[in-house]
């Protein structure tokens, strides 16, 4: 009998990719808390229609899962969330990347067109995918998002673009979900992140199981040399591909390799990948996230030897020996399977698979299962961005889980990589799990005290406090303490006593007491916390140079801005300074708060100080033109005296020069010239 309290085990349950690699979709519950990472389909032409679903009707509580993580846009990922949606009075959050919305939305509706991948009108249609764009929300990698109790990290997965590793954590205890990942360096992707927190459940893909990839350098070299071999004695090449995964990578190194060789320049490439070319406008538009040798390069995918053709036909014509990019990647349907019905007989030809073959399919078949009819040679050479041994390895040494639980590989992958890490990491890891679909892991964890101990700070408020300790701890470290107990808080520092202060809004939650900032408007409604905005208005007399005022604000808030044409001084998004016409006032305008109500008496203290300073009217009118370049040198201008002339420049660009003996301004350039002629002119006027 179970003596721990019942929401102090962790149930973690396969619905699909459990010993096997297909229709990834893993339910999770944890203190009440219902959460499913990924909701994809089978990719085996025997598991048509529904039943290519995860096993969603065998969770009783299905309609009240919280939380569902997409971690990319492959349909063995995603493509079952129309129906899911549809199907169950889901009223949770959907979160996924934003590159992953934009090609999850490109790849189901090109599924639909083309008829393929097990996705029948039954399953999806245009009105459910619209329907499920709705539904999700964005998330970027390295972003904190709580909902409902539960706080959600997102980190690159390398594999494609927009990948993501999600990490979860409830009450203290901390879940990491892989998904697809990679941690090679390639042509078009960053490596995975390693996140830097401790994980005490890792989920991860046991795709290569304890397998490992051949060096990248001699994987390209043997792909290029087969292809080269191929054509050179007139036979031709296939190349089934995922249009949105390791298509555009193969199209690079392609596309560099004729280039490089002009022997072979006389052999045409042709891409059928249309899709690939609608997701090209994509990877540019998040070119950030792309590898750093890509995001240098200057007409990113513009290939000069490839040739898209939407026809097949135009290609299947065409009498030179050729290489043929095809989607799908496992043969199953569509262009690539047309191509290999017509070249299956030539055994000139060659079929390169560049990924892992799922079993029931054609390139399964074609590998381990040959069929003395076909004639076409086959080759597998992975370019398939999944984890090898090596790689989950270094990803287990440096999270240290105490559980690792191997999802997304078939039986024999997953038997070899639980022995692997349960032998290399005695001691570490306290089990490894290897799960049949539908087989329930029970995982025990102590439940936290922190309601009764105290409160934890979380979202904006937690990174500040972090900064301000480690500047505090670093201050305080070349102070001189007084004699106190070694175990006496650091704050008995007589020069440092009181530094730390930290105002937040205290809520008491069924997991304990959180502290959070009052400005983060987002946490604070996850936790049904709506808030009225309440106006505050101040009129301060402006005695002194508004240059002066400008010149203070910037150097005590460098954040702030000077928007000229809007005649206002943005010191935060909660506090503005605005400048009526006359000059003779400033109003201060902000939202109230105790931080931006303290901003505020602050800074109007310190421009009451300024308005009795150094600089004031009577000075000017008795040298006006030391007047001037003492007001340009506070202003937001560089400036340079020639001799009884003043240039004055902006971001190294020469604005305009003023003659200091008439005052006249001669404009280089407009874009300041009301700015420029308004400091002149009030000068003039005094």
């Amino acid at each position: 009998m179970n003596d721990q309290p019942k929401n102090s085990v962790m149930e973690i349950q396969p619905l699909g990719a459990g010993r096997e690699v297909g229709r990834s979709c893993v339910w999770m519950r944890y203190q009440e808390k219902q959460i499913m990472f990924d909701c994809g389909i089978h990719m085996n032409k025997n598991f048509q229609g529904v039943g290519s679903l995860p096993y969603f009707d065998r969770i009783e509580s299905i309609d009240n899962i919280d939380l569902i993580l997409i971690t990319h846009f492959h349909l063995d990922h995603c493509g079952a969330l129309p129906y899911f949606l549809r199907k169950y009075k889901f009223k949770g959050k959907i979160y996924m990347t934003r590159p992953t919305k934009e090609i999850y939305n490109l790849v189901l509706r090109d599924s639909i067109k083309v008829k393929s991948e097990n996705l029948g009108a039954d399953l999806i249609n245009e009105q459910s995918i619209e329907s499920s764009l709705n539904h999700i929300e964005v998330i970027d990698y390295d972003s904190e998002i709580y909902y409902q109790g539960i706080k959600i990290k997102c980190y690159n997965a390398g594999h494609v673009l927009g990948a993501a590793m999600f990490m979860v954590e409830i009450d203290g205890v901390r879940v990491l979900y892989t998904g697809d990942y990679s941690t090679e360096n390639e042509r078009h992707l960053r490596p995975a992140q390693i996140p830097n927190e401790k994980i005490h459940v890792l989920i991860v893909e046991a795709t290569y199981g304890d397998t490992l990839h051949e060096q990248r350098q001699k994987r390209e070299a043997n792909f290029l040399n087969e292809i080269k071999s191929t054509l050179q004695r007139g036979g031709n090449v296939l190349l089934p591909v995922f249009a949105t995964g390791r298509c555009h990578e193969l199209l690079l190194i392609l596309d560099e390799f004729w280039q490089q060789n002009s022997d072979i320049q006389q052999y045409p490439i042709y891409s059928t990948c249309t899709l690939a070319q609608k997701c090209i406008n994509i990877f540019k538009k998040y070119i950030s996230q792309l590898g750093e040798r890509l995001a240098k390069v200057d007409g990113l995918f513009q290939f000069k030897f490839i040739a898209t053709k939407k026809h097949i036909e135009d290609i299947l014509t065409d009498p030179r020996p050729k290489v043929v990019m095809a989607s799908p990647g496992l043969l199953q349907s569509g262009h690539s399977k047309q191509v290999y019905e017509k070249w299956c007989k030539d055994e000139n030809s060659q079929v390169i698979i560049t990924g892992p073959a799922v079993q029931g399919t054609i390139a399964y078949k074609l590998i381990h299962e040959r069929d003395p009819e076909v004639k076409i040679r086959s080759y597998q050479i992975s370019f398939s961005a999944h984890a090898d041994y090596n790689q989950t390895s270094a990803f287990i040494n440096a999270l240290r889980p105490e559980h690792v639980i191997l999802v997304h590989g078939i039986s024999q992958k997953c038997n070899d990589l639980q022995n692997k890490i349960t032998l290399n990491y005695k001691g570490v890891v306290q089990r490894v799990w290897a799960p049949k679909n539908l087989e329930m892991l029970e995982l025990k964890f102590q439940k936290s005290n922190v309601g009764q101990s105290g409160c934890t700070a979380v979202g904006k408020l937690a990174e500040e406090m972090q900064q301000q300790i480690t500047e505090f701890q670093f201050h305080h470290s070349t102070h001189k303490q007084i004699e106190v107990e070694p175990d006496d808080c650091v704050t008995e520092c007589v020069c440092c006593r009181n530094d730390l202060n930290f105002y937040g809004v205290l809520l008491n939650t069924e997991h304990g007491f959180i502290l959070a900032d009052e400005t983060d408007q987002d946490l604070l409604s996850q936790y049904g916390i709506q808030q009225n905005q309440v106006y505050n208005q101040m009129y301060l007399p402006l005695q002194c140079q508004l240059e002066q005022v400008i010149n203070l604000i910037l150097k005590l808030h460098p954040n702030a801005e000077y928007l000229y044409e809007d005649h206002l001084i943005r010191v935060s998004p909660q506090l503005d300074i605005i400048i009526p016409p006359s000059r003779t006032i400033l109003q201060f305008k902000w939202i109230s708060s105790p931080k931006t109500d303290e901003l505020a008496d602050g800074l109007a203290f310190f421009i009451s100080s300024i308005n009795q300073s150094t600089f004031e009217n009577s000075e000017f009118e008795k040298n006006k033109k030391s007047g001037l370049i003492n007001i340009l040198r506070m202003s937001e201008f560089q400036i340079q005296q020639d001799n009884d002339n003043i240039v004055i420049s902006f971001d190294s660009q020469v604005q305009a020069i003023i003659d200091l003996n008439t005052f006249e301004i001669n404009f280089k350039q407009y874009n300041y010239q009301r700015r420029i002629e308004s400091i002149v002119n009030n000068l003039q006027k005094k």
